[in-house]
């Protein structure tokens, strides 16, 4: 059997960039590889790219191998970090990384941009008339700049086809349990997704941050999707939903399904195990009791429709979350009253 194409990861790299935005993605890439149920198993590739072949200091004890572009390079995942700093002088000092951006995105790379290197994708030309996001700190010296990008300031991570950017270090963890997905399979980021802290996880699709497929402007489907939410506990009549939203139940399965990339039943599954997530957190309930709280009846189909979503059963990922939560003991006796 032929040994497949490595999966490519291209970084920029600069003295002021922060090396968790390379460093992070990286690992959940090779975990994600390693995962993977395809044999022989893909392997990722990481080229981290400067102004010149050598060492990059980055601080103080810390360096970087590095090469310089060759120009003509299109990996399938392009890593722009984070800028310690005003990112204005990476656009100064460093602004070949532009070419290499544009390069990128017209051969069809996934381009991921974190907090304040969406300045360069900006400066690029690349986020023109599309979402983004950055570092909050620089909201306002980023909408200034760029009056031609739709900055989103509620938003965790944006995308524009295959351009994303993330607001911070923290976010691109759940950018790449996505790309997983794409680049793997949904099973394998489901994996990866309860390997990497499932407690904080919420699942990344091109439509949102929050609850499965609201961020739409199909205004018929968010009514539907309100009329679902309310009634979470009920037996989903596809008829009756239908009617109530004025279309037949042919039309509601096909504008749910282009709005939101799922069918009414699929979310209300998926909203029904993120408010099960919160329960299984936040609450004394019992598995059972959070399940008919949901609307799943059955304990084995809670569990099951839990597990196929969520990659753990509930009582799996109670202990998951519930292992790292903590509060504070006690104050010694001798330090009440002390300064």
């Amino acid at each position: 059997m032929a040994t497949p194409k490595p999966i490519r990861l291209l970084a920029l790299a600069h003295p002021r960039m922060l090396a968790t935005s390379i460093t992070l993605p990286l690992e959940i890439l090779r975990a994600a590889a390693d995962a993977s149920a395809w044999r022989p198993r893909r392997s990722v590739q990481l080229h981290v790219v400067a102004q010149q072949t050598g060492q990059l200091e980055l601080a103080e004890g810390l360096s970087l191998a590095v090469t310089g572009d060759d120009g003509v390079s299109v990996p399938d995942v392009l890593l722009v970090p984070a800028i310690w700093r005003n990112p204005r002088w990476v656009l100064h000092h460093h602004a070949w990384q532009l070419e290499v951006i544009k390069r990128c995105v017209r051969g069809g790379s996934w381009v991921c941009s974190v907090g304040t290197g969406s300045f360069l994708l900006a400066q690029a030309g690349v986020l023109a008339g599309n979402n983004a996001t950055t570092h909050w700190h620089w909201f306002e010296e980023f909408a200034a700049a760029y009056p031609d990008v739709a900055l989103r300031r509620d938003q965790l991570i944006t995308q524009s086809e295959r351009v994303f950017c993330v607001g911070s270090v923290n976010s691109i963890a759940d950018l790449m349990v996505y790309l997983s997905g794409q680049l793997f399979s949904r099973d394998t980021a489901t994996l990866i997704e309860n390997q990497f802290s499932p407690e904080i996880r919420r699942r990344f699709t091109p439509h949102e941050l929050g609850a499965p497929g609201e961020m739409h402007q199909d205004e018929k489907i968010l009514d539907c999707q309100w009329l679902i939410r309310s009634k979470l506990g009920e037996t989903l009549d596809l008829t009756q939903l239908a009617a109530a939203c004025g279309m037949t139940p042919r039309t509601l399965n096909r504008r749910f399904r282009v709005a939101t990339q799922l069918t009414p039943v699929q979310y209300q599954h998926e909203i029904r195990v993120d408010e099960a997530r919160s329960l299984l957190l936040n609450s004394n309930l019992s598995v059972a009791e959070i399940g008919w709280q949901v609307g799943f009846h059955n304990p084995s189909v809670f569990s099951r429709r839990f597990r196929l979503l969520a990659g753990v059963t509930p009582r799996q990922y109670r202990r998951a979350v519930r292992g790292k939560t903590f509060a504070l003991g006690p104050v010694p006796a001798a330090e009440i009253g002390s300064d």
